[in-house]
């Protein structure tokens, strides 16, 4: 009885992992094409700076959503959640974050923050890729 609950519970997390990816597969189409259509624009755009950071904003996010769906599609292969995608994600969000910092707008705390973060995150990619030698490290079961 108990075998065949897990198997049903086994079997939806395939499905609903399956959905998340399709759905982060249009989330990426999209945001590609978005920062193609403000690549086009930046030959017409007043402030060329100011273009060029959101053609920046929306790659990089494009670059999280791809992080994210690699997390999912190597779930699939491996039966595991993958770490470093989740932090190379996390460490290309920190320096989206940064790339919309205001010079005006900027408190000192929060820049501590940022930089913390970003030296956390590096510290632990640096950590799981040198694990990643060693089997059954770096992911999560």
């Amino acid at each position: 009885m108990m075998k065949n609950v897990m198997e049903i519970i086994t079997r939806c997390t395939l499905v609903i992992y399956a959905l998340i990816a399709i759905l982060l597969i249009v989330i990426a189409f999209l945001t590609f094409f978005d920062a193609v259509y403000l690549i086009i624009g930046l030959f017409s755009h007043p402030h060329l700076v100011s273009g060029i950071l959101e053609v920046l904003h929306v790659l990089l996010l494009t670059i999280i959503v791809v992080e994210v769906l690699e997390t999912v599609t190597g779930y699939f292969r491996t039966n595991r959640i993958l770490v470093r995608p989740i932090l190379i994600a996390g460490l290309t969000a920190m320096v989206r974050k940064v790339l919309i910092l205001s010079v005006d707008d900027i408190q000192i705390a929060e820049v501590i923050w940022i930089i913390g973060i970003i030296a956390v995150l590096t510290a632990a990619i640096y950590v799981v890729g040198k694990s990643e030698n060693y089997p059954n490290q770096g992911e999560i079961r």
